[in-house]
């Protein structure tokens, strides 16, 4: 089966929204699980420092083809069945919530003070690193 023929394929059973045919899925797995153990057989010596053997990209196209099914019936089913939340509001009384609001703000003004105060310190000793550095290679 060409790459053409395979991406139609896929197409198709992402744009139907269908469930995957029956006895798909097992007949993926027989025949992942026969490829696996075909290269088994081979060993893995012989693959070595070569590129992948035509069942190991057989392989992994057919798992690639199993995993984008099942992602795409995954995907549909998970959309239909969302559940919209609304967003309520927490606090009933508006000055309650800029009280709360105003102890947030301050909690992270406080925090980012201490943040930046360590960043300013931290680029002047790599300041003085850098001039230390820029002397040494100078001078050699």
């Amino acid at each position: 089966m060409d790459e053409k023929k395979i991406e139609e394929l896929i197409n198709k059973a992402l744009r139907e929204k269908s469930s995957l045919p029956d006895g798909l899925s097992e007949r993926l797995e027989q025949k992942i699980d026969l490829l696996a153990k075909e290269e088994m057989q081979v060993g893995r010596a012989s693959n070595t420092g070569k590129r992948f053997s035509p069942k190991r990209r057989l392989c992994y196209w057919a798992g690639g083809i199993a995993a984008t099914l099942l992602g795409a019936v995954l995907f549909v089913f998970s959309e239909t069945n969302s559940t919209e939340t609304s967003l309520t509001d927490t606090y009933t009384d508006p000055q309650e919530a800029a009280i709360v609001a105003q102890n947030a703000l301050a909690m992270m003004s406080a925090n980012l003070n201490k943040g930046l105060t360590k960043v300013n310190k931290t680029s002047e000793e790599i300041y003085k690193v850098n001039k230390i550095l820029n002397k040494q290679l100078n001078n050699e």
